[in-house]
């Protein structure tokens, strides 16, 4: 009789126990979600994947009406696997793009999960021929999306002021995996080529008028020659150039990159040292002026094997001045190179300032 009271008491312990930590479990993802979605903004599905195409992109089967879908994930770029040239698919891998496809594929395969898309209908498809759906999934309660991001697998990428994203925890995401050097961070300032100026909006119409400039500082011990290097900005999710041509970079050197000849940024800024070097980039670049969200403004610099060497993520509105004012970005903190700080909004903004422009001087 003892032995069965015991026995009782025991698969009731169990019961209780049981139910404490799948209650926890379920607590636990709650928060998680709201943490990164606002999900009273959103519609969303249950599917399963019917065809992998990349780390950022799949084939779903919807469980409500049984159509094939393709979606695109919201908030994020992976490294690309493929790329369209002169009218046919190439088959050539950027570092980590194989890496971020089996990531997605090991999460999703045999699984039924959740896909979170904006009820604005503004914000549910990209503008691609195929008009892809731009969402979020939620698998086994985690966010993929976010998981991308945090494992380095992934860059930020918001396609707009999409209405169901907490945008400010997003980019935390990404500079968890930037500090801990993860996957696509792996080489981040290896060589130690760090911006310490950029003056994205001058005033009136800037674009192609070379006003526009990153400045760059070689804090290494080693020179470094910058031809086939690479830069990304902004939303563009392929890589441009800076130049073809060998062009070295010493220890201490500083050199100011823009879109015009040399004689005309010279012009444009007089004030500008004659032994700091100047490059003017193979392709074009100029900022957007009204970005959505504001903290899309992005300049990422990669080695010629594609591999991250330098970004900023900036927002027009840190500082009075820096939109349409005359006033630029100008790095004051040297001692954080290796990591950045992680704030709200980015994970650089406490280590610039505002001020006037003065390319080629680094205090």
């Amino acid at each position: 009789m003892k032995y069965r009271k015991n026995k009782v008491i025991l698969v009731l312990l169990f019961i209780v126990t049981f139910s404490v930590n799948l209650k926890s479990e379920i607590i636990s993802k709650k928060p998680q979600l709201s943490l990164y979605l606002n999900v009273e903004n959103a519609l969303h599905f249950q599917a399963t994947v019917s065809e992998f195409k990349d780390g950022d992109t799949v084939y779903v089967k919807r469980q409500d009406t049984g159509e094939t879908e393709k979606i695109r994930f919201l908030g994020i770029n992976t490294p690309e696997k493929r790329f369209y040239i002169n009218g046919q698919w190439v088959y050539d891998p950027e570092p980590y793009s194989i890496e971020a496809s089996e990531y997605t594929q090991n999460a999703l395969e045999g699984k039924t999960f959740t896909v979170y898309y904006s009820a604005d209908p503004n914000y549910q498809r990209d503008n691609t021929n195929s008009k892809r759906l731009i969402g979020v999934i939620v698998v086994d309660g985690r966010i993929l999306n976010v998981d991308l991001l945090r494992e380095g697998l992934a860059k930020r990428y918001f396609y707009n002021d999409n209405p169901i994203m907490k945008f400010k925890e997003w980019v935390k995401a990404e500079a968890t995996a930037r500090k801990r050097r993860l996957n696509i961070w792996s080489d981040y300032h290896k060589n130690r080529i760090v911006i310490t100026e950029i003056y994205p909006d001058p005033p009136g119409n800037e674009r192609d008028t070379g006003k526009e400039f990153i400045e760059i500082k070689n804090f290494g011990k080693k020179p470094v020659n910058l031809k086939d290097w690479l830069f990304m900005l902004d939303r563009n999710p392929y890589y441009l150039k800076f130049t073809s041509n060998d062009f070295i970079l010493n220890p201490g050197e500083i050199c100011v990159i823009s879109t015009v000849p040399e004689s005309n940024f010279r012009t444009l800024f007089p004030t500008m040292p004659q032994d700091a070097k100047y490059l003017q980039s193979e392709n074009n670049f100029w900022f957007a002026n009204n970005p959505n969200p504001p903290e899309q403004r992005i300049f990422y610099i990669a080695t010629p094997d594609k591999l991250t060497e330098e970004v900023l993520t900036f927002s027009l509105n840190w500082y009075d001045g820096l939109r349409n004012g005359g006033k630029s970005l100008q790095r004051v903190n040297f001692r954080e190179i290796e990591t950045g700080i992680t704030e709200n909004d980015s994970p650089d903004k406490a280590l610039f300032k505002a001020d006037t422009p003065n390319p080629g001087v680094v205090n």
